[in-house]
């Protein structure tokens, strides 16, 4: 793909940058309005969308963090692509059946360099996929959702460095709205089956020992029950959770 995945056009964070994001993440922290765990994460998330070219506000828009790690949306692995010199070409082919139903979605990207990919998806890897559920948007948009999907996977192998490396926020399970955006709270946290130290460990390594301690009215988790009931919390109510 010769040397365009070098970084070197990335934006370079600067002592001025650098002290506005830590001014910032206090007041995004406490906002509650961007589902971060603490001060942190915020600036983590500011930081890494400054780097890939997006503003520090508009980076909570397209940066989640799911189960710990930070995550694209689907929209905002698409803005950064069509906002990139490296894209030379895109085209998005929505496929329907005899029956006139969304039946696949096939998505052709190409950069600059000459290098060009295509990607389909089908309702039925959606539904091998055990994506397809009652009430959601696959079963009311499944175009949009086949789109996204075909997107992430074509981005994914054209424009890694573009995207940062970041995986996309449904492939940590979290689910989409047909807009391509996270719907907040849709995931599940999946640590039953670990031993509750390990669990514990974790738990606090995402989101810091006062963060678990103020959810659980500043006692330390003991059992698996109360660990998976402050993930919840913490991860996919995003700490504004009643505990019960």
């Amino acid at each position: 793909m010769s040397n365009e995945l070098t970084l070197s056009k990335r934006r370079e964070l600067t002592p001025s940058i650098w002290n506005m994001v830590q001014a910032m993440a206090p007041a995004m922290h406490a906002s509650r309005f961007f589902g971060v765990a603490n001060p942190e994460q915020a600036m983590a998330i500011m930081i890494k969308g400054y780097e890939l070219g997006l503003g520090l506000a508009s980076s909570f828009e397209f940066i989640k963090t799911i189960q710990g790690k930070p995550t694209l949306t689907p929209m905002g692995a698409l803005a950064l692509i069509q906002n990139s010199p490296h894209c030379a070409g895109l085209k998005i082919e929505d496929i329907k059946g005899e029956d006139g139903n969304p039946e696949a979605c096939r998505v052709w990207m190409k950069r600059s360099n000459g290098f060009e990919y295509t990607v389909e998806f089908t309702m039925e890897d959606a539904k091998r996929a055990g994506l397809v559920k009652a009430e959601s948007g696959w079963e009311k948009y499944p175009a949009n959702m086949l789109r996204w999907r075909a997107i992430g996977f074509c981005a994914d192998v054209v424009f890694p460095d573009v995207i940062g490396g970041l995986k996309r926020a449904d492939e940590f399970g979290a689910d989409i709205s047909p807009n391509g955006e996270v719907i907040d709270g849709s995931w599940e946290v999946k640590i039953q089956t670990k031993q509750p130290e390990a669990a514990l460990e974790e738990l606090v390594e995402c989101h810091g020992a006062q963060a678990v301690l103020d959810a659980n009215n500043g006692v330390i988790p003991a059992t698996a029950e109360d660990i998976t009931r402050i993930a919840y919390i913490l991860e996919s109510d995003n700490g504004r959770a009643d505990n019960h």
